[in-house]
C-alpha cells in the first residue's frame, strides 16, 4: 500500500442505513457492554483488592504487569487468528474463557499470588477478543460510517467502564465484597458470548482463508510483514503511535494512583473511580464530535489534535496542588463552599481536568481507529490491531515498575511530570525515526 493511498469504499459489502437499525452491530455493541462491564469491574476489584491487602504501588504494578505480559506474549498471534479464523467462534471462546477465569478468581482469590496467575490466563484469553471485534466492523457498517461507529463502540466501552468501575466494583466492594463480584462478571461473560453467537457474515470480503501462523518463524514473518505495512503508510503510523502512547500514558498512571490519590488529593483508593468520573462527560463529548471533525479535517488530523491536547491536560494534573494554591489565595466564595461540603479542594480541581483529558484521549481513540479501518488492509486489520495493543503493552511494561519505585521515592505529582514529559519525548522521536524508516522500505508490501 502507498503511502496516502485510499482504499475503496467497502460500501459495497455492507449496505448504508442508521448504525442502530442494523442488527449485527447492536448485537455487537451489547456483546462489548457486557464484557466491558465485567472486565473493567474486574480490573478495579482487583486494584482495590491489591492495594487493601498491600498498600504498595509496586504491588498494583505488578497486577498491572499480569494483565499486560499476555499482550506482549499472544497478542500478534491473537492478530493472525482474528484474520485467518472465524471472527465470531473467536470472540465466543474469549468471552467464555473469561466466564471461567472469572469462577478460578471466585476460587482461589485469597492467595494474592494465585490472583496474580489467574490474572494472567483472564488477561491472555482477553487478548483474543478485542482484534477480531475491531476487524469484524467493516464487515457489518459501511465505509462511511465507520467512523460513527467507531464511535459508538466507544461510547458502549465508557458506559460499560462507568456501571463497570463507578457502580458494580465499588457497590460489591463496599458491601458483599470481591467474591459475589467475581460471579457476577461470570455471568455478565457469559452473557456476551451468547450475544456473539447471533452474529453472522462478519468474514464477508476476506480475500483468502489462511491457516494461523505457526509459532515462532511464521509469527516472526507476520510481525514484520504488519509493522512494514503500517510503516508505509504515514497516517496510519501516526494513528498507532499516538494511540499506542496515549494509552500507555493512562495505563502507567494507573500504577501512581494509591499515591497521587492520598498525597495530591487527600482521598481513598476506593474513591478513585468517583474523582475521575466527570471524565465521562469530556468522553462524550468528544466522542459526539469526533467523526463530525473527522469529516472536516480529516481524521488522522483530529487524532494528532487530540494528543496534543491529551499531553496538556496531562500535564495540568501534575500542578494540582499550584492551581489550588492560587484558588485559595482568591479565598473565593466558591472555594469556601466546595470546602465545606468536605470535598478537598485538590479533588475538586482534578475533577475538573478529568474532562478535558477524557475529551482529547476520546478524540484519539475514535479517530486513530478510524484511520486504521479506513486505510489499513482489510485482510490485515486484526493484526494491525493487535499490533497496536503489544506495543502498548511493551510501552507499559518497564515504566510500570520504575513509575511503581518513584512513586515510592518522590512525590506523585512530580511522577506524574515525568510520565508526560517522556510521552512527548518518544512523539516526537518517533515522528522523526519513521522519516527515515519509510524512505529505506519498498514502497509496497
Amino acid at each position: 500500500m502507498q503511502e496516502g493511498q485510499l482504499l475503496r469504499p467497502r460500501s459495497d459489502i455492507v449496505q448504508a442505513g442508521p448504525l442502530l437499525e442494523n442488527r449485527r452491530f447492536v448485537s455487537l455493541c451489547l456483546a462489548r457492554f457486557l464484557s466491558s462491564t465485567a472486565q473493567h469491574a474486574i480490573y478495579f476489584g482487583l486494584l482495590i483488592v491489591v492495594v487493601e491487602r498491600t498498600g504498595s504501588s509496586i504491588q498494583s504494578g505488578l497486577l498491572i504487569f499480569s494483565f499486560l505480559l499476555p499482550g506482549v506474549l499472544t497478542g500478534l498471534y491473537a492478530g493472525v487468528v482474528a484474520d485467518r479464523s472465524p471472527k465470531r467462534l473467536v470472540m465466543f471462546f474469549s468471552q467464555g474463557l473469561r466466564a471461567v477465569a472469572c469462577l478460578a478468581f471466585f476460587l482461589w482469590g485469597d492467595s494474592l499470588w494465585r490472583l496474580y496467575a489467574v490474572t494472567l490466563g483472564f488477561a491472555t484469553v482477553a487478548q483474543f477478543n478485542s482484534p477480531a471485534e475491531s476487524a469484524a466492523v467493516p464487515a457489518i457498517v459501511p465505509y462511511e460510517r465507520l467512523a460513527s461507529a467507531n464511535a459508538l463502540l466507544n461510547l458502549t466501552s465508557i458506559l460499560a467502564q462507568g456501571v463497570g468501575m463507578l457502580a458494580l466494583a465499588p457497590l460489591f466492594m463496599k458491601t458483599v465484597g470481591e467474591e459475589p463480584l467475581f460471579i457476577v462478571a461470570a455471568l455478565l461473560f457469559a452473557g456476551a458470548a451468547f450475544v456473539v453467537t447471533s452474529l453472522s457474515g462478519l468474514e464477508a470480503g476476506r480475500v483468502r482463508r489462511e491457516r494461523p501462523a505457526a509459532v515462532g518463524g511464521g509469527l516472526t514473518e507476520e510481525f514484520r510483514k504488519v509493522w512494514r505495512t503500517i510503516l508505509q503508510d504515514s497516517e496510519v503510523y501516526s494513528a498507532v503511535v499516538q494511540l499506542t502512547l496515549a494509552t500507555t500514558a493512562i495505563l502507567v498512571l494507573v500504577a501512581v494512583l494509591p499515591h497521587y490519590l492520598s498525597e495530591v488529593l487527600d482521598t481513598r483508593v476506593d474513591n478513585a473511580a468517583f474523582v475521575f468520573a466527570p471524565a465521562a462527560i469530556g468522553l462524550l463529548a468528544g466522542l459526539r464530535l469526533a467523526p463530525w471533525l473527522g469529516q472536516r479535517i480529516g481524521n488522522a488530523q483530529v487524532v494528532t489534535t487530540g494528543f496534543l491536547l491529551f499531553l496538556v491536560c496531562l500535564a495540568s494534573l501534575g500542578f494540582v496542588e499550584e492551581f489550588t494554591g492560587l484558588m485559595r489565595d482568591q479565598a473565593t466564595p466558591f472555594t469556601d463552599a466546595i470546602e465545606w461540603t468536605g470535598l478537598s479542594l485538590e479533588a475538586t480541581v482534578a475533577m475538573a481536568l478529568s474532562i478535558p483529558l477524557g475529551f482529547a484521549f476520546s478524540l484519539v481513540g475514535v479517530a486513530a481507529r478510524a484511520v486504521l479501518h479506513e486505510r489499513a488492509p482489510a485482510d490485515m486489520l486484526g493484526r494491525i490491531f493487535a499490533m497496536q495493543m503489544v506495543l502498548g503493552s511493551l510501552a507499559s511494561i518497564i515504566p510500570l515498575f520504575i513509575v511503581g519505585g518513584l512513586a515510592e521515592l518522590l512525590s506523585a505529582r512530580i511522577v506524574v511530570s515525568l510520565v508526560t514529559a517522556a510521552v512527548l519525548v518518544l512523539a516526537i522521536y518517533s515522528h522523526l525515526w519513521v522519516r527515515r524508516q519509510v524512505e529505506a522500505l519498498p514502497r509496497a508490501v
